[in-house]
C-alpha cells in the first residue's frame, strides 16, 4: 500500500551497549518517512542477551522476511534467525534458525538484498570472515557462501550489491584502514580477495544502494581516516560501479559526536537514510536526503 515499515533494535534497560537487554520495535509511516506511528514490538527479546540487527526483504508469495540476530552471549552463541510475516509486519511466524548454535553470527541492519537471479543474498560474517547466506527457493532453504578476509586481518559486517553488469560487489568493515572490497562472478557463491578502497575511514560499517535517478553507487560510511573515531558521516557516489569514488560530502560532522551503522532506503528521489547517534547514548535518527545534494 506504498506505507513504510521501520525496524530498529531497541535498548530497554540501559544505555545501549552491545550486550545490553533489547528487543525489536517497530513504527509505520504512511507519508513517506515525514512521519511515524506509533512504536510497537516486532519481536520481544528472546535471547539470553538481546535481539537486534533488523532487516527486511520482500518475498516472492507476498510476504515479508525479517532476518535479526539473537544473541545468547557476549562473544560465543549468536544467531541468525528468520521469520516472516503474511499481515505487512504486524505479526510474525516462530523463528527459524540459519546459523549455528555454537558460533557468533553477526549481521547489519538493512543489508538483505535479492538478485535479478531470485536469488537471497544475507550479509553476514563470524570468526573474522565475511560471506553470505543463500537462498534460492525464496527462503525455504539456506546455504553459506565461500568465506573471505583481507590478508592482513580480519572483517565484520558487510554489506552486498548487484552491478549492472551481474556480478556481485561486497564492502566489508575492517580496522585496516577502511572498507575492503570483493567482488563475485557466480551470485555470492565465490569471492575474490579482499582490497581497500577509497572508502577509508574507522571500523565501522558502510551503507551500499543504487541511486534511482542516476543509476550510481550510493555510498555512506564513518569516514575518519587514521582515526578510531565514528565521526563524521559521509556520503560518496560512483559512477563506475565501485571502481572509483567521488562527490565526497558530510551528511554529519561534530567534534565531539559520532555516528555508525547506516542504512538508506530510496522513496523516489529521496534518501531515508536512518543510522545510530552515540551523544549521549544510542539514539535512532532518520535523514530525508534529496537525491541533488548528494551531487552538490
Amino acid at each position: 500500500d506504498g506505507s513504510l515499515l521501520l525496524g530498529w533494535t531497541e535498548f530497554y534497560a540501559c544505555s545501549g551497549v552491545d550486550h545490553g537487554p533489547a528487543r525489536l520495535s517497530g513504527k509505520i509511516s504512511n507519508d513517506g518517512g515525514r512521519t511515524w506511528n506509533k512504536k510497537y514490538t516486532l519481536v520481544e527479546n528472546d535471547g539470553g542477551r538481546n535481539v537486534m540487527e533488523v532487516n527486511f526483504l520482500r518475498l516472492m508469495n507476498g510476504n515479508i522476511a525479517l532476518f535479526y540476530c539473537q544473541k545468547n552471549t557476549e562473544s560465543t552463541d549468536c544467531r541468525v534467525m528468520m521469520r516472516t510475516s503474511a499481515d505487512e509486519g504486524k505479526t510474525w511466524r516462530d523463528a527459524k534458525q540459519l546459523s549455528p548454535s555454537n558460533k557468533y553470527t553477526g549481521l547489519t541492519n538493512g543489508r538483505a538484498i535479492r538478485l535479478r537471479s531470485g536469488r537471497i543474498l544475507l550479509e553476514a560474517w563470524e570468526g573474522g570472515f565475511a560471506y553470505c547466506i543463500i537462498s534460492d527457493d525464496d527462503g525455504k532453504t539456506w546455504r553459506d557462501s565461500q568465506r573471505i578476509k583481507p590478508a592482513d586481518g580480519e572483517c565484520y559486517e558487510n554489506a552486498c550489491i548487484e552491478l549492472k553488469d551481474g556480478r556481485v560487489m561486497m564492502l566489508m568493515r575492517t580496522g585496516l584502514g577502511g572498507q575492503f572490497k570483493s567482488i563475485s562472478t557466480d551470485g555470492g557463491e565465490t569471492w575474490s580477495d579482499p582490497e581497500l578502497t577509497q572508502l577509508t575511514g574507522s571500523a565501522a560499517p558502510v551503507s551500499i544502494s543504487r541511486v534511482p535517478k542516476t543509476g550510481d553507487l550510493l555510498a555512506v560510511w564513518t569516514h575518519n581516516p587514521g582515526s578510531t573515531k565514528r565521526n563524521p558521516l559521509t556520503s560518496a557516489l560512483s559512477k563506475d560501479e565501485g571502481e572509483t569514488w567521488s562527490n565526497f560530502r558530510n551528511i554529519e560532522e561534530a567534534a565531539e559526536d559520532a555516528w555508525a551503522y547506516p542504512a538508506v532506503t530510496w522513496t523516489g528521489n529521496d534518501a531515508l537514510l536512518t543510522y545510530f547517534n552515540y551523544k549521549g547514548g544510542l539514539s535512532l535518527k532518520i535523514k530525508k536526503i534529496p537525491v541533488e545534494w548528494f551531487y552538490q
